[in-house]
């Protein structure tokens, strides 16, 4: 790509009165920042110091989260964007909800040192100005593509004398105040916010990150989670089944017998290729959905969409995953649930064949009404107490550093325990309906008369049968199903 603002080969050359080039050799340190700068270290304490004044009007010694969102609001950093409360959590050192000049001064030196990193990495030339060439490379780099005119108002935006290239001075002043991690993603979607605040009145607001992210990568980090997690809780998915659709006394070890019964270890695998081939679509679905909808219900801030926020957005995801897959999990009910004759189990495409012969193409939607009234409350449920509880874990526990893999454990089985129990019900009604067969014993006329009979027959108990193996289901697959999808999300640099 040749950039819009790229000059020709002649003027190429970095002006040696603007960069300030550090070849002093070893890792970062404040004396790379100080050279780059041209400052002396009596300067650069003026200058925060001046920096902190500019904050704390009242001269009270300490910042709160009005005065940095009243300071921010006066460099024309968006008031929407919740910078306030996420600077003072980061500066706020010993968590007393202020923050003092050397809490201030430990998190100017830290971001310092985090911007020349990036700032070295991004000037591979290492002349001390950033090019916008480089700038473009290093966008491309982390998955993000920009037009000419997108390229020219990033320059321009960050490059404040206007003589297209950015030196490390403007890359501070443009970032020195963001208080999350500073990588090329993070630094792009800031733009993306605060180049809305001066652009003119003829603003044109950028696409966005997510038009120029890989959908696929969301795609394959679901899909590859949901499948590794079914894979692994099969036989207990094939006697909560069992016994779900148990009108009779139901019991965990006799229906386990029964199982066996119909073929060994391999029966309690029955159905389990279409699971993986059902909930691989269905968890790519639900997760990119859900990454969209974060992003629109947020505008452009997927941190910030708040607990009911993350309720419908995780709903949502969910009704659309299951309705698009929801005929190949009936046909996976109907082959869990035949009885055997002679111990053979008819082919899929048989089984499909006979449904559409005996029952029309609707029956492939029977119970799609309680599917999709226990799918939205478990997917919002699930992913929201995930969400929050991951956060709570970075704010309280880790302290801005990533949960492990045993707090997102941890994290994964209390939210899909809850979610699972709270809609269980509703998943039994779901199940009798799918299995029931035109024609056969026990018939039902609804959703209405599964649960007037179910409740007639077998009292409220009959609504959480099978509720045991489903928990010792659900909790290692959800637990497995985030911790995949948050590894092949850092995998895939979707982060």
């Amino acid at each position: 790509m040749v950039s819009a603002v790229e000059q020709p080969a002649d003027q190429h050359h970095r002006p040696a009165n603007c960069c300030n080039p550090v070849n002093k050799p070893g890792p970062v340190t404040m004396d790379h920042v100080l050279a780059a700068l041209g400052e002396t270290k009596e300067e650069r304490e003026t200058r925060i110091r001046s920096l902190f004044s500019f904050f704390d009007t009242s001269n009270a010694g300490y910042l709160d989260s009005n005065q940095i969102e009243v300071g921010l609001s006066a460099l024309q950093i968006p008031s929407d964007y919740k910078y306030a409360k996420e600077l003072l959590r980061v500066c706020d050192a010993n968590r007393d909800g202020r923050v003092d000049y050397q809490e201030f001064r430990r998190y100017m030196d830290d971001k310092e040192l985090e911007l020349y990193r990036i700032f070295q990495a991004i000037d591979v030339e290492h002349n001390g100005c950033i090019l916008p060439e480089e700038l473009y490379d290093a966008l491309v780099k982390a998955g993000i593509e920009l037009d000419d005119d997108e390229l020219a108002s990033f320059v321009e935006r960050v490059d404040k004398d206007n003589n297209g290239i950015i030196t490390f001075e403007e890359w501070r002043d443009f970032l020195l105040l963001y208080p999350h991690e500073a990588t090329i993603e993070n630094i792009y979607q800031y733009w993306e916010r605060v180049s809305l605040v001066d652009i003119g009145e003829h603003a044109v607001i950028p696409a966005g990150i997510s038009k120029h992210v890989h959908a696929s990568k969301y795609l394959i980090a679901g899909g590859v989670a949901g499948a590794a997690s079914r894979t692994a809780t099969a036989p207990l998915d094939r006697l909560k089944v069992a016994l779900q659709v148990q009108t009779t006394h139901a019991a965990i070890v006799p229906a386990v017998k029964n199982i066996w019964k119909e073929g060994g270890i391999l029966s309690f695998f029955r159905g389990n290729g279409l699971n993986v081939i059902k909930v691989a679509p269905e968890s790519a679905i639900k997760f990119y959905t859900y990454e969209l909808l974060k992003d629109f219900i947020g505008g452009g801030d997927k941190d910030d969409i708040g607990t009911l926020g993350r309720l419908l957005a995780g709903g949502i995801a969910g009704a659309v995953a299951q309705t698009a897959i929801y005929p190949m999990d009936l046909v996976k009910t109907r082959l869990q649930t035949y009885v055997c004759d002679g111990g053979k189990v008819p082919s899929l495409g048989k089984l499909s064949k006979d449904i559409w012969v005996h029952e029309g193409p609707r029956a492939f939607y029977k119970g799609i009404v309680p599917s999709l009234l226990g799918i939205i409350p478990y997917a919002g449920i699930d992913l929201a107490v995930y969400e929050t509880l991951k956060e709570m874990s970075k704010t309280y526990i880790f302290v801005d550093s990533d949960p492990g893999p045993l707090a997102q454990l941890g994290c994964g089985t209390v939210s899909g325990a809850l979610g699972a129990t709270c809609v269980y019900p509703l998943q039994v009604v779901r199940t009798r309906m799918q299995a029931h067969r035109h024609g056969g014993a026990n018939a039902y006329n609804g959703m209405t008369d599964v649960f007037m009979k179910t409740y007639q027959n077998e009292g409220a108990r009959g609504f959480y049968k099978g509720l045991f193996p489903n928990l010792l289901k659900v909790i290692p697959a959800a637990s497995i199903t985030y911790m995949a999808y948050e590894a092949m999300k850092k995998t895939l640099d979707l982060e």
